[in-house]
């Protein structure tokens, strides 16, 4: 399966190292100064049970021809308009995209561009850093990746997606609901990273305030609410099991959101906290905790344009 992964950054670099060592037919697209620097030092990866190290094959998007069965989106949020103009010409009439973005918001401008027809669902489960254009820290042992059909006709590629991850010994996993565990995953994303960044702290540090926890856990509501309104409630056990986390005072457990605004870079506050908002009153429903992270979100990103 000819496979174009769209970045090498924690994500890219860790399932395309996987994919790379299996000796999958894959190119790595980056932009022209990431290619040189990728090109000239590789690849590393510093994993828990060693580093690993590849020499990638590399693209860029004037150079990008079509003929892929798969298009890999491993990009952040603000990146995904020019990253859209950037794959067209790789995408063909056999070719699916697999985005693992988080949040929901990327789904319909994927759809917009190149129909529902050719845009899977994924989701990517990692710790993982950046720590230089051409090194990636991952922090945890275990990392995994979810594909599944939006739609009936998608079932077999997604499939084939999912055989191909796990033949490269990827953790993958092939969801019957993968609608549901996108959901999922948006309500933990948006709630963690919106108490991270509205309180300033991990939440082993945010937990030694006096409301916190109780801020934490009215984001996570909110968010669990507007997901059962559009259909995808989250299971009980998980809701309690994610309350856990969320209020556990000695857990430095944070979002890659807030570790981004804490290095001054973009930030995903619209797509995740801001899209989970608009959601929620859209169905009618008060989200006051969401409107108050999202203001802090919107605040921190109009003082880093200007």
């Amino acid at each position: 399966m000819k496979t174009l992964i769209v970045g090498a950054g924690a994500v890219g670099a860790l399932f395309g190292s996987s994919l790379h060592q299996h000796g999958a037919e894959l190119h790595f697209l980056l932009r022209p100064a990431r290619k040189a620097l990728v090109d000239a030092e590789g690849l590393t990866l510093e994993l828990p049970s060693g580093s690993r190290r590849i020499q990638p094959r590399t693209v860029t998007a004037d150079r990008l021809e079509g003929g892929y069965d798969l298009v890999v989106l491993a990009n952040k949020a603000p990146a995904l308009d020019s990253v859209i103009a950037d794959i067209s010409a790789a995408v063909g009439p056999a070719t699916h995209i697999l985005p693992l973005l988080n949040g929901l918001r990327h789904l319909d401008r994927l759809d917009q561009a190149f129909g529902q027809e050719r845009v899977l669902g994924g989701i990517a489960k990692t710790i993982a850093t950046q720590v230089s254009p051409t090194r990636i820290r991952v922090s945890n042992a275990y990392s995994s990746l979810t594909v599944g059909a939006r739609i009936a006709s998608q079932q077999a590629k997604a499939r084939a997606v999912w055989q191909l991850m796990s033949e490269a010994g990827v953790d993958a996993e092939l969801s019957e609901r993968i609608m549901d565990d996108m959901w999922d995953k948006f309500c933990r994303m948006a709630a963690l990273g919106a108490a991270n960044c509205m309180l300033q702290g991990t939440v082993g540090e945010y937990m030694r305030s006096q409301a916190g926890g109780a801020i934490a856990l009215q984001l996570l509501r909110e968010c669990t609410d507007t997901a059962q309104a559009a259909g995808h409630p989250m299971h009980p056990q998980d809701i309690a099991g994610f309350q856990r986390a969320l209020t556990n005072p000695h857990s430095s457990f944070n979002s890659s959101m807030y570790r981004d605004m804490r290095a001054g870079l973009p930030i995903e506050g619209d797509h995740l906290v801001g899209d989970m908002l608009r959601r929620g009153e859209a169905a009618g429903l008060a989200c006051p905790m969401l409107a108050v992270a999202n203001a802090v979100l919107q605040t921190y990103t109009a003082r880093r344009e200007a």
